[in-house]
């Protein structure tokens, strides 16, 4: 590549994995060039001529894809929501991250216009560029910080993969019983949509919000060690919240 980029219209995801998986799909229904290759083959000259060149591997694979980058005119960016933009410093003049935020299963489709896509760049131009892309993607762009993800990524992790553990205890302790999960379902929803509204600690349910100690007790006797232990430290937890909220 001979000049400066002016728009990006040509792609090179680097990886195979979920997040290559669905840029791959939606960059390629929407008309983009796009050459999808896998991280553990040789990368070509080639593969590095495109407009924008995408690492979608695992952070801790990361730095060992870029050791051997010296890109000049395109843009270099990775999709961690945790690895700081500077990694990409001495791999690219132009360098930034392109950050998905959400779960993501080849098997579950999604909506991508919906997905917040959590932008950075090296520079303005950089920013400007990918910011431009992004909104060709997504309905919901914005400007974050290295700092900002990793905050955005804990917060992720208690709203979706713990919530998902619990969902799972909830699934085999029903199981146990031969009780469908799906008797829950109506209840999910209507938990999502209250937090949608209102302070997820100000709409709390449930025996610990009561202080109703005999049912938490009831409770914990019908349960295994771990989940036992969960239970109590969750309980806890609400307990200590709800008294700060009365004071």
């Amino acid at each position: 590549m001979n000049k400066a980029i002016s728009e990006i219209q040509s792609i090179t995801i680097v990886g195979q994995g979920n997040v290559a998986w669905l840029y791959n799909n939606i960059m390629t229904k929407q008309g983009f060039a796009v050459n999808c290759i896998s991280s553990r083959k040789e990368i070509r000259k080639e593969d590095l001529e495109a407009d924008l060149i995408i690492i979608a591997v695992s952070d801790k694979a990361i730095e060992e894809v870029i050791s051997k980058f010296r890109l000049e005119n395109n843009i270099l960016v990775h999709t961690s929501g945790t690895m700081d933009i500077d990694i990409l410093r001495n791999s690219a003049k132009n360098y930034g991250v392109f950050y998905p935020l959400q779960t993501i299963s080849k098997a579950i489709e999604v909506d991508f216009s919906n997905i917040p896509l959590c932008v950075e760049g090296s520079d303005e131009n950089t920013f400007s560029l990918l910011n431009n892309f992004a909104n060709k993607l997504s309905k919901k762009v914005y400007k974050i910080s290295s700092s900002q993800r990793k905050d955005i990524h804990i917060a992720a992790v208690f709203a979706n993969n713990f919530t998902n553990h619990l969902f799972g205890i909830a699934k085999q302790e029903l199981e146990k019983k031969d009780i469908p999960f799906e008797i829950l379902f109506p209840l999910i929803d209507q938990t999502i949509a209250k937090i949608k509204e209102n302070n997820p600690f100000e709409v709390q349910t449930g025996p610990a919000k009561r202080g109703d100690n005999l049912i938490m007790e009831s409770h914990k006797s019908r349960l295994g060690d771990d989940e036992r232990e969960i239970y109590k430290l969750l309980s806890e937890k609400i307990i200590k919240k709800d008294k700060e909220l009365k004071r």
